[in-house]
């Protein structure tokens, strides 16, 4: 999975990833990479065991993300 946004958004990604019970576990389980741009960055996730990502993993962390660390 990618997500290619403002850094601001990213940040906010960053922060809910280090700071929730879903982020750790997801950062214990993905390979993530960052590509930092000036205006914009790229989040990469991988699953460490090379399966495909759970859709709802991604929908939670985005809930988390819009609801307690994009502000």
């Amino acid at each position: 999975m990618r997500i290619k946004q403002q850094n601001s958004l990213i940040l906010a990604t960053i922060s809910a990833l280090n700071n929730t019970v879903l982020g750790k576990g997801i950062k214990a389980t993905h390979i993530i990479k960052i590509s930092r741009g000036k205006y914009d960055s790229l989040l990469e996730f991988s699953r460490k065991d090379g399966q495909p990502m759970e859709s709802l993993d991604c929908f939670m962390l985005g809930y988390f993300v819009g609801r307690d660390f994009d502000k």
